[in-house]
């Protein structure tokens, strides 16, 4: 598989952690990991070529021009920095050969196979994703000005037609966009993906993105409506975990009911094993997974499992 990940030197840590739960999973192929980042340091990519190379896969870097996103609104307010909108320029780093890859965000684990989702056709379409199931903006069709029968996808997890993308021009066409509609966007890059390309993406199962909104009561309680045994099935058992919001689970405050799995693939990054959980906040977080599980297994209703 071809593996694409962007990031800033604020989240080495994470990168790491996430590779390391993609082939501890993925085992059994050769895979590449495909860099994007602007200025990252020497010290910082060569943990992560080590990382790579530990697992028999192949490390490229790939360096990005700031200037090419001088136009993307950012605010010093945002969770996310400028690192966000490398993915738009994906088809103009990676190697003209390359004819499909799946971006992941650095804020994720993979805690299982992601072949059947590597081999999801994408004849047709620009790419695949995970509906977000009504958690984005209440606002986000009326400002972007399509459909919401397509639904909003989160453009964390991305599986991408690069072919589609190179005979569209893409990039040109999302940059276009920003400039004609910056006042308009508001969740970044992915409002720009999802405005241009809510009609030429595959929505895929929910296991592929496992945002953290969906284990919030007011989501489980709509799914519940829709399927609950695949609703379920889900939340217990993803196979992407992608941690989407703020606390993230290395902040104290967080109470994701699995945060636990980020620390049991972090200890097998060697250059960060010492970054653990105290005590009590490792029993606090076995005991948050446990009640969470209790309570939907159970079908208790109304229950707030956690809140925003």
């Amino acid at each position: 598989m071809d593996i694409v990940c962007s990031i800033d030197n604020n989240y080495v840590q994470h990168c790491c952690c996430m590779l390391v739960s993609f082939f501890e999973n993925n085992k059994g192929e050769k895979h590449s990991i495909h860099l994007l980042s602007d200025a990252l340091t020497l010290e910082n990519q060569k943990v992560i070529k080590e990382l790579v190379e530990s697992y028999q896969g192949v490390f490229s870097y790939y360096s990005v021009d700031p200037d090419k996103l001088l136009s993307c609104p950012i605010k010093a307010t945002d969770h996310l920095t400028i690192a966000t909108y490398y993915r738009l320029l994906m088809v103009t780093l990676l190697p003209q050969e390359l004819k499909k890859v799946l971006y992941l965000d650095c804020d994720i684990v993979v805690d299982g196979s992601l072949k059947e989702f590597w081999d999801t056709s994408l004849k047709g379409y620009a790419l695949a994703a995970v509906d977000e199931l009504n958690t984005s903006a209440k606002d986000v069709y009326e400002r972007l000005e399509y459909d919401e029968k397509y639904g909003y996808f989160n453009a964390g997890v991305l599986l991408v037609n690069l072919e589609y993308w190179r005979s569209n021009n893409l990039t040109e066409v999302f940059f276009d966009y920003i400039s004609s509609h910056y006042d308009k966007i508001r969740a970044h890059d992915q409002d720009v993906l999802n405005a241009l390309l809510h009609d030429k993406c595959r929505h895929v199962s929910q296991k592929w993105n496992v945002e953290e909104s969906f284990y919030h009561y007011y989501v489980i309680k709509e799914w519940r409506k829709r399927d609950e045994k695949e609703m379920k099935s889900v939340l217990l058992h993803p196979v992407i975990l992608h941690y989407s919001w703020k606390p993230k689970p290395w902040e104290k405050s967080c109470r994701h009911p699995f945060r636990l799995k980020y620390f049991f693939y972090l200890s097998k990054v060697d250059a960060f094993s010492g970054c653990k959980l105290t005590f009590g906040e490792k029993l606090q977080a076995y005991c948050d997974e446990y009640y969470f599980k209790l309570v939907l297994r159970l079908g208790i209703r109304g229950h707030r499992f956690y809140k925003l």
